[in-house]
């Protein structure tokens, strides 16, 4: 498993995480840091069954502990690990062009996790596979607004209503 810590379940959903776009707008300014990891945290709390695995690019220069410093506590307690870098991946020749993507699926292989609901909340779509269904777009200059909010709420409650072999009411 490489940085990621030990977890002694398999998690129901795994929310993959941006930080720039997503906690934040990018460009930031100092002030603005992680001005979205509460909200993200609290809306959360709706999904006890999401686990939080970080796809940012901080973490290709930061370790794990330092990158759930800043973070919400209820939204850190969520975080089970990283991505691998690209460059450590064997991605599926049509995930190639598709660095964020590839590295999801990625994580997904090596934790045994590839029949597991998962989203991405991450503002660069060139970096995911056209269409993908899984991909919770941010506007980057805004980070998670009420509307990537209400979206993420929509996937997550349609994969809990899916889970359970419900008929989504929506």
């Amino acid at each position: 498993m490489g940085s990621d810590p030990f977890f002694p379940f398999f998690p129901d959903v795994i929310l993959f995480l941006d930080f720039d776009g997503v906690l934040h707008p990018d460009p930031a300014r100092p002030d603005q840091l992680f001005q979205h990891a509460p909200r993200l945290g609290a809306m959360l709390a709706e999904f006890p069954e999401v686990s939080v695995v970080l796809s940012t690019s901080w973490r290709l220069e930061h370790p794990l502990h330092v990158l759930i410093e800043p973070l919400d506590r209820r939204l850190s307690a969520r975080v089970i690990g990283m991505t691998p870098r690209l460059a450590d991946c064997k991605p599926p020749p049509a995930l190639v062009p598709y660095r964020r993507h590839a590295e999801c699926v990625q994580w997904l292989r090596d934790h045994g996790l590839t029949h597991s609901g998962w989203v991405a909340l991450d503002d660069r779509t060139s970096w995911f596979a056209p269409y993908c269904e899984q991909l919770i777009a941010c506007d980057g200059g805004h980070g998670l607004d009420d509307e990537a909010a209400g979206r993420l709420r929509f996937a997550l409650l349609r994969g809990r209503a899916e889970k359970w072999g419900l008929t989504p009411f929506f």
